[in-house]
């Protein structure tokens, strides 16, 4: 196995845009249960399947690696 540095640098960046997807899916997650009541109850499931989306895939992106 040689070190490729342009694959370990791409590496990094899917991993660190995994973790902004892991925590604006996080953050969206935390507004939405402390809003909810505030908003329309038709739309709390689309924010949280919006925020679950994200979360599943920045998680992908953690653990995905690229060759």
């Amino acid at each position: 196995m040689t070190f490729d540095s342009g694959a370990s640098r791409i590496n990094m960046v899917i991993r660190l845009v995994g973790v902004v997807f892991l925590a604006i899916g996080a953050t969206l997650t935390f507004f939405t249960y402390h809003t909810a009541n505030s908003l329309v109850p038709q739309i709390v499931p689309v924010f949280y399947l919006g925020a679950v989306l994200l979360m599943v895939a920045g998680a992908f992106a953690i653990v995905i690696k690229y060759n």
